[in-house]
């Protein structure tokens, strides 16, 4: 498991790498909008409003939600970063699918695949219902239940379950736009996949 101070490092890093940029041209890039003087970007990222300012390069939401962990912070620098301005191609992948998508597949079915079937696979109308609370857009288009979320402007990401039966138990997956790699690492991918679902997680158990 990541420390504290992995994360801090992985910021340090990313940080770096931003400033050096012309913010302009990265808000371009990431579907951001960038102040006339550069001192800032913003976005969503989940459903909720970001700031990323600088100097020094700080990330803080707009709304009056919580504090955005130092992991978060990290990953929406890393799409920063890493976004190309590809626009999506509206083909769906599965992660096996995504560049050394393999390697890391036993770190995403935990992350992300494993919650999503555990906490919502006998109530997927809890998914439909809070998927907009965390950037949900609407109905996916495969499975007996859908989502989209769009986790970064350029980076949608389904959430896909199959109702069960008396021979097999309640299954799904996450599907990503085949340009996801232009936006995010592999890793990075398993990680943001998995944060709307313990984000809605999070929402189910404070309503009760």
């Amino acid at each position: 498991m990541a420390r504290v101070d992995d994360y801090q490092k992985s910021f340090d890093l990313a940080a770096e790498e931003l400033d050096q940029r012309d913010w302009a041209e990265v808000a371009r890039r990431a579907g951001a909008t960038a102040a006339d003087d550069a001192s800032y970007l913003e976005m969503n990222y989940l459903g909720r409003p970001v700031r990323v300012s600088a100097p020094p390069i700080t990330v803080s939401a707009l709304d009056d939600g919580p504090e955005i962990p130092l992991a978060e912070q990290a990953l929406i620098l890393h799409y920063l970063v890493k976004a190309d301005g590809t626009v999506p191609s509206g083909e769906w992948i599965t992660y096996r699918e995504v560049e050394a998508g393999e390697f890391y597949w036993s770190a995403f079915v935990k992350r992300a695949k494993a919650p999503l079937v555990g906490f919502f696979g006998e109530r997927p109308e809890l998914l439909t219902e809070l998927a907009p609370l965390v950037g949900g857009e609407g109905p996916g288009e495969t499975g007996d239940a859908s989502v989209i979320v769009r986790a970064f402007p350029m980076v949608p990401i389904q959430l896909v379950l199959w109702a069960g039966d008396e021979e097999f138990p309640p299954d799904g997956n996450l599907l990503f736009d085949r340009t996801i790699g232009r936006y995010l690492s592999t890793e990075d991918i398993a990680l943001t996949a998995g944060m709307p679902i313990y984000k809605m997680m999070a929402l189910s158990h404070q309503r009760g």
